[in-house]
């Protein structure tokens, strides 16, 4: 069991909004909370802050399952209770990032194949921790950063506009001992620079938020190479890197498990044609698909899948 790291707690901002002062006292609440209590408070606003406030986002959600599980369709009771599952575990997600530095020491994150995961990282090439938003993923991040401190890169999306929550954010991932690259038309020569050091690893999406919603996994849509997906197959041709793909899956409460998937390897450092990236992208796709239609109450893409 790791201590606490101390960081400074965020401070109060010059003409903050209502929702900034909102937010800021409900941070300093849950750092004060046990971790299963901060997690089922997450669950309640989830309901009240998230799936009421925003109707649309919930007919969305509602749509996403209807295609994408219409075994649920046909029950409106199993649909609703879909739904309802979906709001809970993503208000779980926004109120856990405030203890994500307790669930580790408290053993709440296992992995499914340790050997594997410390074999990979061991294996002396570079390597992209393929993920999609499942369960808690910044909790696996936290955990595999803290299993080889220094190493890891993370991809995270920019600064939300609301102060206090972007203030929030970068005092926990600066808690990790990993280094977290905001997205932006430089981040990928700059993943590429870390990847190619010594010991270096990237932690990549293949379901990032796009302008025209997640562009994977396809789900028999046509195949989307300009996506987080199609990179990570050039990159990995381009480096020699091993791509180890995984996922978090909620277990019970503030409970997690990070699933290793079979790497994928390649050869020799080439460029690769378009048909052979072609082929590994599909190869990726294919893992994930069944495996978020199995959890899709834990996926957090259904909130713009369209």
């Amino acid at each position: 069991m790791t201590a606490e790291t101390k960081v400074a707690e965020p401070e109060r901002l010059p003409r903050m909004s209502a929702e900034e002062r909102r937010d800021l006292a409900l941070y300093r609440i849950m750092r004060a909370l046990p971790v299963s209590a901060v997690s089922r408070l997450g669950a309640s606003l989830g309901s009240i802050l998230g799936r009421r406030a925003h109707p649309e986002a919930d007919a969305r959600v509602a749509a996403a399952i209807r295609q994408l599980r219409p075994d649920l369709a046909g029950d409106p009771h199993a649909l609703e209770a879909a739904q309802a599952r979906l709001w809970a575990n993503v208000g779980r997600l926004y109120a856990e990032f405030s203890v994500l530095d307790k669930m580790v020491p408290q053993e709440r994150v296992t992995i499914d194949d340790p050997k594997t995961l410390d074999a990979v990282l061991g294996d002396g090439r570079p390597v992209i921790l393929a993920y999609v938003h499942l369960g808690n993923w910044e909790a696996s991040a936290v955990q595999i950063s803290l299993r080889a401190p220094g190493r890891l890169c993370a991809l995270a999306d920019p600064p939300p506009a609301n102060r206090a929550r972007a203030r929030i954010a970068a005092i926990e991932r600066g808690r990790w001992p990993a280094k977290v690259l905001t997205i932006n038309p430089m981040v990928w020569r700059q993943a590429m620079s870390h990847l190619e050091q010594p010991g270096g690893f990237l932690f990549i999406s293949i379901d990032e938020n796009s302008e025209s919603g997640v562009p994977a996994p396809w789900f028999g849509r046509a195949p989307n190479m300009d996506g987080n997906l199609g990179k990570i197959v050039r990159i990995a041709m381009r480096t020699g890197a091993i791509i180890l793909p995984l996922y978090s899956e909620r277990l019970v409460g503030a409970n997690f498990r990070t699933h290793i998937l079979p790497p994928i390897e390649f050869a020799e450092r080439r460029d690769g044609s378009v048909e052979e990236q072609l082929h590994y992208a599909k190869q990726l796709d294919a893992l994930f698909v069944p495996i978020v239609l199995r959890l899709i109450d834990q996926w957090f893409g259904l909130l713009i899948y369209r």
